[in-house]
């Protein structure tokens, strides 16, 4: 593995405030393991999407809107066929359906920790965006870098769901005695501080 020197200079070449920085050649590293390597950015209305594939060196990157399962099982439909697809995403709203249908077409999906996916960003110098979020995960994955989050098997995330079920339904049990206690207690006439 060869090592490179990334020299960072601002406002002059090796002023004051240069930066040095270790950067791992990413073409010097051992045979990847993955003919598809991708990072996947989650958002309630798209999933912002950046993927390479090793043998041919395509690059790809786009988004799939709304972000739905249908939609995204129809993107997935690309990687019939192909093994060693491994795509990664963080682990925030949403994740659980796009981990679903990714296994369910037959890719690897890789959850990442979202607060140290952030660090290993690094100070921003631009905007961040959901393409730059997308190619930061794909980059961490294809290094072997990614902070990587358990990703529950399906029966542990069937058991979680009825869980949330059952105390979701818990809850609103208690709210409907409550009211309805409060409404008898309210509309009951009183027997006793008045003379009658």
């Amino acid at each position: 593995m060869i090592r490179v020197l990334t020299i960072l200079a601002f406002g002059g070449l090796l002023g004051s405030n240069a930066v040095l920085r270790w950067d791992i050649d990413v073409s010097e590293l051992e045979e990847a393991l993955m003919s598809i390597v991708g990072g996947v950015d989650i958002h309630r209305k798209q999933l912002t999407f950046d993927y390479v594939e090793h043998e041919t060196g395509r690059w790809e990157r786009g988004r799939i809107a709304p972000a739905d399962r249908q939609h995204l099982a129809d993107w997935l439909t690309r990687f019939e066929g192909v093994e060693d697809v491994e795509l990664a995403m963080e682990g925030c709203t949403g994740w659980r359906y796009v981990a679903e249908e990714m296994r369910a077409a037959g890719v690897v999906p890789h959850l990442a920790e979202p607060a140290e996916t952030s660090a290993l960003r690094g100070r921003k110098w631009r905007a961040k965006t959901d393409r730059a979020d997308a190619k930061l995960l794909r980059e961490l994955l294809a290094t072997g870098r990614l902070p990587g989050c358990y990703v529950p098997p399906s029966p542990v995330l069937e058991w979680r769901a009825l869980l949330e079920l059952y105390h979701d339904l818990r809850s609103e049990h208690t709210s409907w005695a409550q009211r309805i206690t409060r409404s008898a207690s309210t509309r009951a006439p009183r027997r006793w501080g008045r003379p009658g």
